[in-house]
């Protein structure tokens, strides 16, 4: 069996990624057509064994035809950091939904949706883990387009229109690197960086490597068709103990500048003014959510995917600060 498959958010981190490792997995992939923004100027670098089409998710009229002869999709494109508030929902919820009727009408046999923890919002508190089963009570706007997004996708699966499945990961990291995670790095490297509150709260994140793998476990069992996983590293740390794991391969001790954690509230209700007048500014969205608890179970796709994150996170960033420093970027 040779699969064909249709690739959206290339190029970004984990299209880019999923791409570079593809020859790594069983996975019988024989064609990968990458749906490019058409908004995006210039010229695409050229990728020995990738087709390029051009469209726009929130666009429908550009996607047709764009899945005719394709098995499986993997949508991996959306957006986390906007200007304006309705550009999740239009994006990461509409251009869902535009796509999978896309795929349905060309016939595609499965859709892999790339969601987030924060279509369930975060943890009553330390000590809690969030599973596939609980209720969903997204409190950012993002999650809360992420969460709708998942139920367009669930409203496809249960008409009988298209095999679906959901991963949602928490944070991931990984080569290839973006801006964002660089500036962390940076200032690490730089030996101070701020925290606020104690810093203890428990943080899952992702090797991107592990997200990979999960994508490819999905694209082949058949159990996976209608559910939802949560993908991780198996380890969940705290917000402390991942500075130290980014700083140990980067030859510094981070000294962690601790700021009253009621400041985060105050960020925190920024947030929500802004949001309100269909405003986004990433600083006190970040800075809002620094003292929550953000710990998601994994058992589910291990016992279900045969999912199995073999990378400690603190291994997973030391590869990840050797890739920078190859690329000369540290």
């Amino acid at each position: 069996m040779t699969l064909r498959l249709l690739l959206t958010g290339y190029p970004g981190w984990l299209a880019n990624r999923f791409v570079e490792t593809l020859s790594q997995y069983p996975t019988p992939i024989t064609s990968v057509r990458c749906l490019i923004n058409s908004e995006i100027s210039g010229a695409v670098p050229s990728t020995a064994g990738l087709e390029f089409v051009r469209g726009n998710i929130v666009r429908p009229e550009s996607l047709e035809n764009i899945a005719d002869g394709v098995d499986i999709v993997l949508h991996a494109a959306g957006v986390l950091h906007v200007r304006r508030i309705r550009d999740f929902y239009s994006i990461n919820r509409e251009g869902t939904r535009h796509l999978l009727a896309a795929a349905t009408q060309a016939g595609v046999s499965r859709f892999i949706h790339i969601s987030s923890n924060a279509a369930q919002g975060f943890c009553s508190g330390k000590g809690f883990e969030l599973d596939e089963s609980g209720p969903c009570r997204p409190e950012s706007h993002y999650g809360k387009s992420k969460y709708e997004a998942e139920e367009v996708v669930r409203e496809f699966q249960r008409a009988g229109k298209i095999e679906t499945v959901i991963l949602r990961p928490a944070m991931f990291y990984g080569p290839p690197v973006p801006p964002r995670h660089l500036d962390i790095y940076r200032k690490i490297q730089r030996g101070y960086f701020p925290v606020f509150g104690h810093g203890n709260y428990q943080r899952s994140i992702t090797f991107i490597d592990h997200l990979v793998q999960a994508i490819h476990l999905a694209i082949q069992q058949p159990a996976a068709a209608g559910q939802t996983y949560y993908i991780a590293d198996r380890e969940i740390p705290t917000l402390n103990e991942i500075l130290d794991a980014m700083g140990e391969p980067l030859g510094r001790k981070p000294v962690k500048v601790h700021l009253p954690a009621f400041l985060a509230r105050v960020a925190h209700r920024l947030d929500e003014i802004l949001a309100a007048c269909d405003r986004y500014w990433m600083l006190p969205h970040l800075v809002g959510e620094s003292c929550k608890n953000i710990a998601c179970r994994i058992t589910k796709a291990e016992n279900e995917l045969g999912y199995n994150p073999t990378t400690h996170y603190r291994e997973g960033y030391k590869q990840t600060i050797a890739w920078c420093r190859e690329k000369g970027l540290l």
